[in-house]
């Protein structure tokens, strides 16, 4: 990737720390200590909550602004292991099977830390034919670690989280690809965002960084967050479907791009005037951003559950375009993340 001067304040060293880490749902331990521990000299009360929610203040006047991202990513759990060393697991979040075979792996052990594996299944040439044709389902998929079964079963337990294999790769100038950009990328960009605001010291309110978990499994670690946190005002970061790639017509999906900006959302989930003063914000400084209609009212993100909190709350849900999402190789701009930590600092101020 080019050193260009556009990015030179970003932390490329920690997005790699991001996407290196493991944190499938119910195990974000890993993500959010390292969260708290990146931000630990310039805010006030870092800590993890009861839900394992890390949670860090800016002080300020005026109204409360919580800023979120989850933590998590899609992944797997052991849940049985045959006589012969084989480790089956089930979906941990919305895991894409046809994306599985081949894929590889890493399982989180208490004993021995992280021990790789491949996903395996029959190989094609003795499959009937019809088969072929068919998706093949996680339980009929299994893990392999190359260990014999003694090992396999005095170093794996059931109910160990299996995450894909930690990656991240620069594409060019801009473009990133990796298994948990969903959303370590919009954990990035509250850090950054946090850390801007930190340096500046003009931030008008108080705010609250926080990389929620378990948003995979049910937007869980949100409803926990917001409700202590009770905020005036929340902002959720997280990826949002590009449709520049084939077969996503836009008569269906709107037009989002990579590169393009950070996605302004026009929906349920988003206060309508949060919605138009992000959009001003970001005309009168210039930034990248596209707008988006989608319906996401179903959960697709934590706003709609932090919306529903205690007497409700003002939010939306700024978006990082995203291609291959729920894949091991998804892929963002780092364009666009630029333009989300912009436009962020810049309605921190206003």
């Amino acid at each position: 990737m080019s050193d260009t001067k556009e990015f030179n304040t970003l932390d490329i060293n920690y997005l790699r720390t991001l996407c290196e880490s493991t944190g499938v749902s119910g195990f974000e331990k890993e993500v959010c200590e390292g969260f708290l521990s990146y931000l630990r000299d310039e805010v006030k009360d870092p800590h993890l909550d009861t839900m394992g929610n890390a949670i860090a203040f800016l002080s300020g006047d005026s109204k409360t602004v919580m800023m979120e991202a989850h933590a998590d990513e899609i992944g797997f759990q052991v849940i049985h292991i045959s006589d012969a060393g084989n480790i089956h697991i089930r979906a941990n979040g919305g895991i894409d099977e046809q994306c599985l075979p081949g894929s590889q792996v890493v399982i989180q052990t208490q004993s021995r830390g992280l021990i790789p594996g491949v996903i395996g299944k029959k190989p094609i040439h003795l499959m009937k034919a019809d088969d072929r044709k068919h998706t093949i389902e996680t339980h009929h998929l299994w893990v392999d670690t190359g260990l014999s079964p003694e090992e396999v079963k005095s170093a794996i337990g059931i109910g160990d989280p299996v995450a894909f294999m930690p990656n991240m790769k620069l594409l060019g100038d801009y473009r990133i690809s990796s298994k948990a950009l969903d959303d370590r990328i919009g954990v990035f960009v509250v850090a950054q965002t946090m850390k801007r605001l930190a340096m500046m010291q003009s931030h008008l309110h108080t705010i609250a960084g926080v990389a929620t978990v378990q948003e995979e499994v049910g937007c869980r670690g949100s409803v926990i967050a917001s409700y202590s946190i009770h905020p005036d005002i929340a902002i959720t970061v997280d990826v949002d479907f590009a449709t520049d790639v084939p077969d996503c017509p836009s008569t269906q999906y709107g037009d989002i791009l990579l590169g393009a900006g950070v996605v302004i959302p026009r929906n349920a989930d988003a206060d309508m005037a949060l919605s138009r003063q992000m959009e001003q914000i970001a005309k009168d400084k210039g930034i990248p951003y596209q707008i988006s209609a989608r319906h996401r009212t179903t959960g697709g993100t934590n706003a709609s559950k932090i919306q529903l909190t205690r007497d409700g709350v003002h939010t939306i849900s700024l978006g990082i375009p995203c291609r291959y999402m729920h894949t091991p190789v998804e892929m963002c701009d780092l364009r666009d993340v630029e333009a989300a930590i912009k436009l962020m600092v810049e309605f921190c101020q206003s």
